[in-house]
């Protein structure tokens, strides 16, 4: 099974892309991951939330590989314990499920449309997090759940 991580935005904190290469590497040695990034629209909010998130919508559309599982993140999405999520990897890759791709939506986040199509919607937390720290923290917790599902001493 593939990941996917496809976030709209750059991140340009140091701390933060240090972070996103040691999980990643770590992840790795279990299942091929790709982070993906699509540009965050530049224009005024004023009034045009709806039309920002749509315009970037349109962008993760277009980066979404055919038959993928998609998990967007979401502050209105259930929230996992770690073991939930490492059931559901586990469960998607017990299905023979090819990718999974987790969405972090721009600043204003995801569409309403893109939420119902979404097949899954999951909260890593009730607080507002940057959408770097979001990335740095799923990633900690993708690993953290393949460490489960193997047995690893790493989630104590």
């Amino acid at each position: 099974m593939i990941l996917t991580i496809l976030s709209v935005g750059k991140t340009s904190e140091p701390y933060l892309e240090e972070g996103f290469r040691y999980y990643s590497k770590k992840i790795q040695r279990f299942a091929p991951l790709e982070i993906l990034i699509v540009p965050e629209e530049k224009t005024s909010a004023k009034g045009r939330i709806e039309w920002i998130r749509k315009k970037e919508e349109s962008r993760i559309r277009e980066r979404i590989p055919t038959g993928s599982w998609i998990v967007g993140l979401d502050e209105r999405g259930k929230a996992l314990a770690s073991r939930g999520l490492a059931a559901l990897l586990e469960r998607r890759m017990e299905s023979g499920c090819k990718r999974v791709v987790f969405i972090i939506g721009g600043p204003y986040g995801l569409s309403e449309g893109f939420r119902r199509d979404v097949h899954f919607l999951l909260s890593l937390s009730s607080m507002t997090l940057t959408h770097g720290m979001a990335k740095l923290f799923l990633l900690e917790q993708i690993y953290r759940a393949f460490t489960l599902l193997r047995g690893e001493p790493y989630h104590k």
